[in-house]
C-alpha cells in the first residue's frame, strides 16, 4: 500500500468493538488494486455524533457503521436511503461534499450471498432466527424480493415487535417462539437464517437449533463468521443441506460499500483473497495460543 499523503482519502469503521474487524484488510486491498489513493481505518469513537461531525471536518469520504451505532447514527446524517429508512438502521455512510447519506448493505450482502450459493429466496418461506439489526435488515430486504418471512426467537416481545414493524409494509409476516420451531414446522421452511450470536467464538459448541429440526431440504445460512463453520453449519452439512457461511454476507456487504463509496466496480477477487487471508491469520494466531 502507498504511504498516505495530503491527498489520501480516508474511509473508516465506527463501532465498539472495531479493532478486530476484517473490513480494513478487505477495503485497503480494494483501494490498492483500484489505484485509489485511499486508506480505511477502524475507530472506536466514544459517541457517534462526534464521529459523524469528524467526517465533515476532516473530511472522511465514507464510513462503515457497526454495533452499537447503526440506529443512533440516523439522527445525525442528512439523507437516508429508502431501504435503510425502512429497515431502521444504517451501516454505510457516504460523504458528498459535507452532506452525509446513510445506506444499509447488510440485507443486500445476505441476499447476494444466498444468490451466489444458488439458494432461491423469491417466493420461498424463510425462517429468520433473531430480532436484532441484522435480522431487521435481512428480513426487510428479503421481503422486498418476494420472500415469505417467519421470525423466531426466545424473547416473544422482541420477536412480536420486529414482526409488527415488518407488517407495516408486509402484512403476511409471521412470528413464533423458538420452542415452536419443531421438525414438523421446518418441513414447511425453505431457508433458515441465524442472525443470533449463538455459536460464536468462544461458545463454538452451541447451536441455535437442535439437529432434529433440520432437514436436508432446508438451506442454512449463519451470519456468525467466527468460527467460519459454526456448529449449526456443521450439523447442517451432515444433514446434506446447502449451507452459506457468515463470512459470505460480510464479503458481499463490503463489496456494496466499496461501490457506494467509489462509484467503481469492486475488485471482487482481491477483496476475497484479503478477507480469506485475514481469517487465516486469525486462525494461525489462535492455534499458536492454544
Amino acid at each position: 500500500m502507498k504511504h498516505p499523503d495530503a491527498h489520501t482519502k480516508l474511509y473508516c469503521l465506527f463501532g465498539k468493538p472495531a479493532t478486530h474487524s476484517l473490513s480494513p484488510a478487505m477495503h485497503n486491498a480494494a483501494f490498492e488494486e483500484s489505484g485509489s489513493n485511499a486508506l480505511y481505518l477502524a475507530f472506536e469513537p466514544t459517541g457517534i455524533q462526534d464521529a459523524v461531525h469528524s467526517m465533515r471536518t476532516l473530511p472522511i469520504y465514507g464510513a462503515s457503521v457497526t454495533i452499537p451505532y447503526k440506529t443512533e447514527v440516523m439522527e445525525y446524517i442528512d439523507t437516508i436511503d429508502p431501504l435503510a429508512r425502512e429497515i431502521g438502521a444504517v451501516n454505510t455512510l457516504v460523504n458528498h461534499d459535507g452532506s452525509i447519506t446513510g445506506y444499509n448493505t447488510d440485507g443486500q450482502g445476505a441476499l447476494r450471498a444466498l444468490d451466489e450459493h444458488a439458494v432461491e429466496t423469491r417466493g420461498r418461506h424463510v425462517l429468520i432466527l433473531g430480532n436484532g439489526g441484522a435480522a431487521r435488515a435481512i428480513a426487510f430486504t428479503l421481503l422486498r424480493e418476494g420472500s415469505r418471512i417467519t421470525i423466531a426467537g426466545r424473547n416473544i416481545e422482541n420477536i412480536r415487535r420486529l414482526a409488527r414493524d415488518l407488517r407495516v409494509h408486509h402484512p403476511d409476516v409471521e412470528y413464533i417462539g423458538l420452542a415452536g420451531v419443531t421438525a414438523d414446522f421446518t418441513h414447511s421452511v425453505d431457508v433458515i437464517i441465524n442472525t443470533t450470536p449463538v455459536g460464536m467464538t468462544p461458545d463454538i459448541s452451541s447451536s441455535p437449533l437442535d439437529e432434529s429440526v433440520i432437514h436436508s431440504e432446508n438451506a442454512i445460512m449463519d451470519i456468525v463468521y467466527r468460527p467460519q463453520t459454526t456448529q449449526l453449519l456443521h450439523i447442517s452439512k451432515g444433514k446434506g443441506c446447502a449451507v452459506v457461511p457468515g463470512v459470505e454476507m460480510l464479503f458481499y456487504q463490503g463489496i456494496r460499500q466499496f461501490e457506494l463509496w467509489t462509484g467503481m466496480p469492486a475488485p471482487v477477487k482481491v477483496m476475497r483473497n484479503a478477507l480469506e487471508g485475514g481469517i487465516a491469520a486469525e486462525e494461525t494466531i489462535k492455534n499458536l495460543e492454544i
